[in-house]
């Protein structure tokens, strides 16, 4: 029952060479090699982190999903300045 798997009628009953059923499997291979990639791009951590915090998340992420540093460090800068100024003038 080899070929039954096959849905197009296009090429039922037609005999394809050696070398047209190897391009054939390349170009699945490259086409499956592809989706791999492009799901491995959607599927990182800082993706997720991006979609569930919303803007705050692409403030700190690039168009990649990477995380941007620079912005970290100022943000947890800020924080700690803040955290600071808030235990200073709670003991004053």
């Amino acid at each position: 029952m080899a070929g039954t798997h096959r849905t197009d009628n296009k090429r039922a009953g037609k005999k394809r060479s050696a070398d047209e059923i190897a391009a054939e499997i390349e170009s699945t291979c490259l086409n499956i090699t592809s989706n791999i990639a492009s799901l491995e791009k959607l599927a990182k951590p800082a993706k997720f982190a991006a979609r569930g915090l919303g803007s705050a998340g692409a403030f700190v992420l690039d168009k990649d999903g990477e995380i941007r540093r620079d912005r970290v460090i100022t943000i947890a800068a800020l924080g700690i300045g803040l955290f600071g100024l808030l235990t200073r003038s709670r003991k004053n």
